[in-house]
């Protein structure tokens, strides 16, 4: 089902120190039954559950969901396909993320893991009831096969998380060990530990192939499978009577229900309606006008259906995103200039019942945010490329545009005109050319989602003001995956979620070689030597200190760069659910916590 925003981690509420053991005679290598960045995390060797899911929550019952578009795939290693909702969740991973801490991970294929001071190498030890679903066990032979496979045969992204990866070999049946060209921090044993096992001996059989995205039904390991489907209608997945891992402390108190049924539907606005008539039970919804309004009505009032906002403590970033690869916008101040027409407040206090708070960061909602002046560790930072940055980045603070809200926004129109006529733009008969060659600025702002419209078109009216020529163009689905992939786009919309501890993913974000790779996640095209350095250092951090500071320099030449225009976020998760459907009184302060929900 699509949401307003993606699960993510935040700051930790209690910490403990690492637990440690000699497993070698080398007295430098740790071992653990979980991993956090800094050495802290919450919970001991043998704790019960997870503090935020009910141990004793019943099983059972059918969780009816929506999503929008269509699927053609469950392979969610392939390269290409649209996947069917909830489909990654069908493969367990080596570790799981807990979602009341800090990025933390706890043993679930693998029991434990192992690594040395000096952060060579790490280890991961499989739990020797690990099974797929045909009850064949999970060895380490499995996740060298998969790290292979998908480096060789998988979306890029995988080959720029794991450059710096040199061997991956099994030590024994139960043990695998992963080697580096360099020392790492943790930050990447952490990915690693998010890697979903594939079956070897089901995709080396000669009629399947991981790359291949079709319908075929996968041979997976998670608490669910898939029970039946109809290819653009929907898929229904069942709980797993004989789940391996069922009673782990990561599972307890978690997945619930016996079936979750996902129906979709042409757009959200026909989804909302179903759901209006019962037809299914429960939506993420963070429209502000669906929010506001769109749930009025004698089933709210009844307490058939309950409206609720949980408080969460995610950050990231939505915004309009240049893709700096066309020449039309190599220019910073054209960029800047474009951002100008944003009326964040007018369309907040308009269209969106000043429901959500102004992006202002990368890492909005967060400490993260450089939203002070850059410190003196930042400016050590920025300082070996400050004859290739703009002068801002040491001397003011990013703030986005602004104006009262009331659509008057001649302030941001006269300074937008200004900027473009020293970028060598003018305006002639109402439309602004370029002064060298006469072509006019046009561009064209992509979607995949009609109800972006409402927003997106008082933005292109501004633009108009400015001689700008904004065409916005709605896709469906399927056409908008496959032109963000090949970067045949102009400006897009698109969600920038990191961790609370980014890292390996900010390679994906800002990184110059996913700008530059097929498919890549720098939807951008951002490409700056400050930026891969920052990086190769959020790698390699040993304090959360150390972390903020680069983040926060990061942000400030990401921002000053103009490469996207910041849009808004929610601070909570925006839940509507059917009488009965119930969730533990603790949720989650980094995760939306919805697999800890049962029915009464």
């Amino acid at each position: 089902m699509k949401t307003a925003l993606y699960y993510l981690c935040i700051c930790c509420a209690s910490t403990l120190l690492l637990f440690s053991s000699p497993i070698r005679a080398d007295d430098n290598v740790t071992r653990s039954h979980a991993l956090s960045v800094y050495d802290q995390f919450k919970h001991p060797e043998r704790f019960t559950h997870f503090d935020y899911a009910n141990p004793q929550a019943p099983k059972g019952g059918i969780l009816r969901k929506a999503a929008t578009g269509s699927f053609d795939t469950f392979n969610t290693f392939a390269p290409k396909g649209n996947w069917a909702a909830d489909s990654y969740t069908l493969y367990d991973s080596l570790m799981v993320r807990a979602g009341d801490e800090p990025y933390t991970v706890y043993g679930l294929i693998a029991q434990s893991i192992e690594y040395p001071k000096d952060l060579t190498w790490v280890a991961y030890n499989i739990h020797p009831d690990a099974r797929f679903h045909d009850d064949a066990p999970i060895t380490a032979e499995d996740v060298v096969y998969t790290f292979e496979t998908l480096k060789e045969k998988g979306p890029p992204h995988y080959r720029h998380l794991y450059a710096d990866i040199s061997s991956v070999k099994a030590t024994s049946r139960l043990r695998v060990e992963f080697r580096f060209s360099r020392p790492q921090g943790k930050h990447l044993f952490l990915r690693l530990s998010q890697l979903r096992v594939l079956p070897k001996h089901f995709w080396t059989r000669p009629e399947n192939d991981i790359a291949n995205a079709d319908l075929s039904i996968p041979l997976a390991s998670g608490p669910f499978k898939i029970k039946d489907f109809e290819a653009g209608h929907h898929v229904t997945y069942e709980r797993v009577k004989h789940y391996w891992a069922k009673d782990l402390p990561v599972n307890k108190g978690r997945h619930n229900f016996d079936e979750v049924r996902i129906d979709y539907y042409r757009d959200d606005q026909i989804a909302l309606e179903a759901f209006k008539q019962g037809a299914y039970d429960l939506r993420v919804d963070g429209n502000p006008k669906n929010w506001a309004e769109g749930y009025k009505g004698n089933r709210l009032k009844s307490g058939d259906i309950i409206q609720e906002a949980v408080p969460n403590k995610t950050l990231g970033l939505r915004a309009f995103v240049f893709n700096l690869r066309k020449a039309r916008f190599a220019d910073r101040r054209l960029r800047q200039a474009i951002s100008l027409a944003l009326d964040f407040k007018w369309i907040n206090k308009h269209l969106f019942f000043d429901i959500y708070k102004q992006a202002y960061s990368l890492f909005s909602n967060s400490e993260l945010a450089a939203d002070a002046l850059p410190s003196a560790k930042e400016i050590e930072l920025l300082s070996p490329w400050r004859k290739d940055l703009p002068e801002e980045v040491f001397t003011r603070v990013y703030q986005p545009p602004t104006t009262d809200g009331s659509g008057n926004w001649r302030n941001n129109q006269r300074q937008a005109l200004k900027l473009l006529k020293e970028a060598g733009w003018q305006l002639r008969n109402g439309k602004l050319v370029n002064q060298k060659t006469g072509e006019p600025m046009e561009f064209e702002i992509l979607l995949s989602q009609p109800e972006f419209e409402r927003f997106v078109l008082p933005f292109a009216n501004n633009l108009k003001a400015l001689g700008i020529h904004a065409r916005v163009n709605t896709i469906d689905t399927s056409q908008y995956i496959n032109r963000l992939r090949e970067f045949d786009f102009d400006m897009v919309i698109h969600g920038f979620w990191p961790g609370i501890s980014p890292s390996t993913e900010l390679k994906n974000y800002w990184g110059s070689e996913s700008a530059k790779a097929q498919a890549g996640k720098n939807i951008s095209g951002i490409s700056l030597p400050v930026l891969d350095a920052l990086i190769e250092k959020s790698v390699k951090t040993e304090s959360r200190s150390e972390l903020v500071d680069i983040a926060r320099a990061l942000d400030r030449v990401v921002l000053w760069h103009h490469a996207v225009i910041p849009q808004w976020y929610l601070p909570y998760w925006p839940f509507i659910y059917k009488k009965g459907l119930k969730h533990p009184e603790t949720a989650p302060d980094y995760a939306s916590g919805l697999d800890t929900w049962w029915w009464e």
